[in-house]
C-alpha cells in the first residue's frame, strides 16, 4: 500500500544518495491518516497536522512521514543536495511493508488531541520506561469506555508521555482484575533510545 503512490511522487534526491524526499500523495497519506485516526481519535491527524505539509522519504525499504511548516517547502526543494533528514520537521512515524509505526517524538504531540491514554504511578511510568509493561496496581486514571486492544498514550503522574501501550483487557472491566494482572502491554517507550544505544 505504501508503494502505489510512491512511484508517482516527485522525487528529489538528497546528499545520501538512497534517500529520496516527496510531497506525501493521497495513496501514502491516507493509510497514515487512517491510522491516527483510527488509534487516538476521528480528526486527531488533521489537528496534529495544523497547518503543515506532510512529506515522505524513501529510506531503508520503506517511507517516513514527516510534517513540514508550509514555509519550508521552497527551501526543501531548492536544497535537496545537502539536506539533513533529521532537520526535516515533525517525525509522525515509518511505514515498512504496508505496516505504520509512529514514531517516539510524536507522541507527546498527540497526548492534548485524545483521551485514548492511560495515567499510572510514579513507579510504574519508571518501570514502563525500562520496557516493562503496566499492571493494575500501578494505574490511576483511564477512560472506562477504552477497549481490549486499543493503543493508549502512557503517561506519568506529571502528565509527561512516557510512550505507547496497547491494552490487554477492556477499560470498564479493570476493577475484576487482581492488582498483579496486566492491563497494557509495552509497544513503545521513551527508554528505548537508551537500552538501544547503550
Amino acid at each position: 500500500m505504501a508503494q502505489r503512490g510512491s512511484s508517482s511522487a516527485r522525487w528529489l534526491r538528497g546528499a545520501d544518495r538512497s534517500l529520496r524526499i516527496a510531497l506525501a500523495e493521497p495513496d501514502d497519506w491516507n493509510p497514515v491518516l487512517h491510522q491516527i485516526d483510527a488509534d487516538f481519535g476521528q480528526g486527531v491527524t488533521e489537528k496534529l497536522r495544523a497547518d503543515r505539509i506532510p512529506i515522505i522519504l524513501r529510506m531503508d525499504g520503506g517511507l517516513s512521514f514527516y510534517l513540514v511548516p508550509r514555509e519550508w517547502l521552497d527551501r526543501i526543494m531548492v536544497e535537496s543536495e545537502s539536506f539533513d533528514p533529521h532537520m526535516l520537521g515533525l517525525w509522525l512515524g515509518d511505514m515498512k511493508r504496508g505496516e505504520f509505526k509512529l514514531a517516539l517524538p510524536v507522541l507527546h504531540h498527540i497526548v492534548p488531541l485524545t483521551d485514548k491514554r492511560i495515567v499510572v504511578s510514579r513507579h510504574a511510568a519508571e518501570a514502563f520506561t525500562y520496557g516493562r509493561s503496566i499492571l493494575k496496581e500501578s494505574v490511576l486514571k483511564i477512560e472506562s469506555s477504552l477497549q481490549r486492544g486499543q493503543q493508549v498514550l502512557v503517561l506519568n503522574t506529571d502528565d509527561e508521555c512516557m510512550g505507547l501501550a496497547a491494552l490487554s483487557v477492556d477499560a470498564g472491566r479493570l476493577q475484576l482484575l487482581s492488582a498483579h494482572e496486566l492491563v497494557a502491554k509495552n509497544v513503545m517507550d521513551i527508554g528505548w533510545y537508551i537500552r538501544r544505544f547503550s
